[in-house]
């Protein structure tokens, strides 16, 4: 059954100095994002202690057997697990940064879709179809020409430090190894990392302090930008 997940409900006044929408989809966001991480840290600890109990891995086994129809296709499976465990073990919350990027491309997305509408809206300043064009695939651009692509469209700026900007960029570079190359360090990563110690072929495994680092960095960004945009345009007829 399809699931649909309806925005927020907030009422604008006549009175408002802001615009209700951008608050809506970031508010919804800032609960993703902390629902994504709690999610993953919830799943590791409750497999380690359940993999503590003393009947732990005999009740899994049954689970398993019952749903696989094979006890050979699940010996198979510890196996694989056991044959790459130094890559399982540590990678547990990679899984993470992939949803903590989902949620901030589709956020960036509707932003972009809410901006494009009010800038059509406004008779100044004029709103080219380059402009558009940028906006309209604002959410397939690494992040920070996704910020720059922001700014630019809604005339606003989020100050944000070098090191912040360096942060986000291997955010956004980790997550393309994950989804394109599992998890290996290729020459494009290397390249443009300053991570040190890392070569063609190593594992990027991400430790749990970078994680949340980029967690903090995203809800930041999610903040200020709602923030800012709500205010630039204030004035814009109701959206969606």
């Amino acid at each position: 059954m399809p699931i649909k997940i309806p925005l927020p409900q907030l009422k604008q006044g006549l009175s408002a100095q802001a615009h209700a929408y951008p608050f809506k989809i970031a508010f919804q966001t800032l609960e993703f994002l902390q629902g994504a991480i709690f999610y993953g840290s919830l799943i590791d600890v409750a497999a380690g202690e359940f993999l503590k109990l003393q009947d732990g891995l005999i009740r899994i086994e049954k689970i398993f057997i019952e749903k696989l129809y094979s006890k050979k296709t699940y010996n198979e499976a510890w196996g694989y697990l056991d044959k790459y465990r130094a890559v399982f073990e540590k990678t547990a919350f990679q899984s993470v940064l992939i949803s903590l990027n989902s949620h901030w491309d589709w956020y960036i997305r509707k932003l972009g879709e809410f901006i494009s509408f009010a800038r059509c809206k406004a008779s100044d300043p004029a709103f080219s179809n380059a402009d558009k064009k940028r906006v309209a695939h604002i959410s397939y651009a690494p992040i920070l020409e996704q910020l720059k692509i922001l700014e630019l469209a809604a005339g606003v700026k989020l100050e944000l430090r070098p090191e912040d900007l360096v942060e986000l960029k291997e955010m956004t570079l980790v997550r393309n190894l994950g989804l394109h190359n599992r998890w290996e360090a290729d020459e494009r990563y290397i390249w443009h990392t300053q991570r040190k110690g890392i070569s063609v072929g190593d594992v990027r495994v991400i430790n749990i302090d970078e994680l949340y680092l980029w967690h903090r960095l995203l809800i930041m960004l999610v903040n200020e930008s709602a923030r800012q945009v709500a205010i630039a345009f204030m004035k814009t007829p109701t959206f969606p």
